[in-house]
């Protein structure tokens, strides 16, 4: 399937228009991308090295995801909407940027993955069940290690592939 007139028809946009022409707006927007993909990754790098033990060790790894689920949603929607924005201004180029095309696949694997596999295996991991007390569905230790590590990489692709673009 051929969606490059999707791409056609975000480069006609207004949205197109305002981001080649407002140097001024089109800043502002870069810099809500940088301080929505530091708020994201921040968040995910706090959770997910609690969850390796090598931080705040001391606080309940619940108590940690709990608090970083909002931030981590508000980071990802910042991320996208001015993603869409900045894309506008350059939309024929990225049409058939291979390193575009990378970072879009893995932002959807890494936001499948954060709302499926992270949020079910940290829901149970046994720090968290151990505090509630004895339950059936705890998931080994090794299995909490492995998805914060899977976790990690994913993000850190999303972030190499999206330098990449500016770079080819």
């Amino acid at each position: 399937m051929d969606i490059v007139f999707i791409f056609e028809w975000l480069d006609a946009s207004w949205l197109s228009e305002l981001a080649r022409t407002s140097a001024g707006v089109f800043s502002m927007v870069q810099a809500v991308h940088i301080l929505s993909m530091i708020m994201l990754c921040g968040m995910l790098i706090l959770g997910d090295l609690r969850m390796l033990n090598v931080v705040l060790t001391g606080v309940p790894s619940d108590v940690i995801i709990q608090n970083t689920k909002k931030w981590i949603y508000i980071g990802l929607v910042g991320i996208i909407l001015s993603g869409i924005y900045e894309a506008s201004a350059i939309a024929m180029k990225l049409a058939t940027n291979s390193f575009f095309w990378a970072k879009m696949a893995g932002l959807a694997m890494g936001i499948v993955f954060l709302l499926s596999v992270r949020s079910a295996v940290y829901s149970r991991a046994p720090e968290v069940i151990g505090s509630n007390g004895p339950q059936s569905d705890a998931v080994e230790a090794w299995v909490v290690k492995l998805v914060a590590l899977a976790n990690l990489f994913i993000w850190f692709s999303v972030a190499a592939n999206g330098r990449w673009i500016g770079f080819s």
